[in-house]
C-alpha cells in the first residue's frame, strides 16, 4: 500500500467520484423500505384567484423518460487529467391529486426503471434493482411551489435521481405563466450530486414564448446559475465539495402545467477536497437532460 499522503487522496477522491453509480445498498428495516412520511406543505402556497394564466392542475397519471448524460474532467497536481462519463435513463410514473386544501396538491412519483452506465459501462445489476420501485412523495402548488421530496428507501442511484426531479416542475408567477411573461426564481434544497449529500440554490429566469395561451399550453425558455456543496466520508476521511455553475432549458408545457419536454444542459466547475491532507482537485462539468411524456395520461 502507498503511504504517501497525496498519493492516497488522489484516490480517495476518484473513489468517492466513481461512488456515484456503483452503490447498491438501500436503507430500511428488515428488508422493508420505512413508511414515507406525509410531505411538508410548502410555505407560502396559497390557493390560484382569478388567474388567467397557465397553472397547475391534477393528473390520474403521467409517464415521463428522463435521460442525463455527464462527464467529469479531474485535474491532478501535476499536470494529470482523468476523464468520467455518467449516462442514466430513467423511467417514472407522476401522480397530482387534490389535497383538499385550494391550490395545493399531493404528489407521488414512483421509479418505473432504470438503466445506469460508468464509462460506458452498465452499473452492476442490483444497484438497479435496488433502486427500481422508490415511491418519492411531496406537496406541490398550483403555482408549482414543491417541498421537500421524500422517498420511502435510500440508495446510491435513487438519491442521485432525487435531485433531478425537480427539474420536472418550474416555478410560475402567483397569478400564472402567460406568454411573454419573464420572472425569476431562486430556491434552495437537497440533493446528492456526484456522490455527496448536500444542498444547492438555483436562481432561474423564465421566459414564456410562443402565442398559445394557457388552454394550450406555452414554452418556457429557462437561464440561471445554481451553487452547491457537500460533504461525505470515504475511507475515515472527509471529503468536500463545492461547485457553481449554470443551466438552460427549453420546457414545453401541456394545458395542466406539466412538461411535455424538457431538453436543457448545464455546466460548472467543481472543487472536491482531502480535509486531512489539504489536497484539493479541481473538476470540470458538463451534462445535458432530457424529459420527455410517454405512454398513457388522465387529467380531471
Amino acid at each position: 500500500m502507498n503511504h504517501n499522503p497525496a498519493i492516497r487522496a488522489r484516490y480517495l477522491v476518484v473513489a468517492s467520484l466513481l461512488l456515484g453509480g456503483c452503490g447498491s445498498a438501500t436503507s430500511g428495516v428488515g428488508g422493508s423500505p420505512p413508511t414515507p412520511r406525509r410531505a411538508a406543505t410548502p410555505s407560502g402556497a396559497a390557493a390560484p384567484t382569478k388567474a388567467s394564466g397557465l397553472l397547475y392542475r391534477p393528473v390520474r397519471e403521467r409517464r415521463y423518460a428522463i435521460e442525463r448524460h455527464d462527464s467529469l474532467t479531474l485535474q491532478y497536481p501535476g499536470g494529470a487529467i482523468q476523464e468520467q462519463v455518467r449516462d442514466r435513463i430513467a423511467h417514472i410514473r407522476l401522480m397530482l391529486a387534490e389535497s383538499g386544501e385550494p391550490g395545493l396538491y399531493q404528489m407521488t412519483i414512483e421509479l418505473d426503471s432504470l438503466q445506469a452506465w460508468e464509462n460506458g459501462a452498465p452499473v452492476p445489476p442490483d444497484s438497479a434493482a435496488a433502486a427500481r420501485g422508490t415511491r418519492w412523495t411531496a406537496t406541490l402548488s398550483a403555482t408549482g411551489k414543491l417541498s421537500t421530496l421524500e422517498a420511502d428507501r435510500s440508495g446510491t442511484l435513487s438519491d442521485e435521481l432525487t435531485g433531478r426531479l425537480r427539474l420536472l416542475f418550474p416555478e410560475f408567477p402567483a397569478d400564472g405563466a402567460r406568454p411573454g411573461s419573464e420572472w425569476t426564481d431562486t430556491t434552495r434544497y437537497r440533493l446528492v450530486a456526484d456522490a455527496f449529500p448536500g444542498t444547492e440554490e438555483s436562481v432561474t429566469t423564465y421566459r414564456a414564448t410562443g402565442a398559445s395561451g394557457a388552454r394550450q399550453g406555452i414554452t418556457l425558455e429557462s437561464s440561471g446559475s445554481y451553487s452547491r456543496s457537500g460533504t461525505r466520508f470515504q475511507a475515515d476521511q472527509e471529503l468536500r465539495m463545492a461547485g457553481i455553475g449554470t443551466r438552460r432549458g427549453t420546457y414545453r408545457l401541456g394545458p395542466d402545467g406539466l412538461p411535455l419536454s424538457v431538453n436543457g444542459s448545464d455546466a460548472g466547475d467543481m472543487t472536491v477536497t482531502v480535509v486531512t491532507v489539504g489536497q484539493t482537485v479541481p473538476v470540470k462539468q458538463g451534462g445535458s437532460f432530457s424529459i420527455v411524456a410517454a405512454g398513457p395520461s388522465g387529467g380531471r
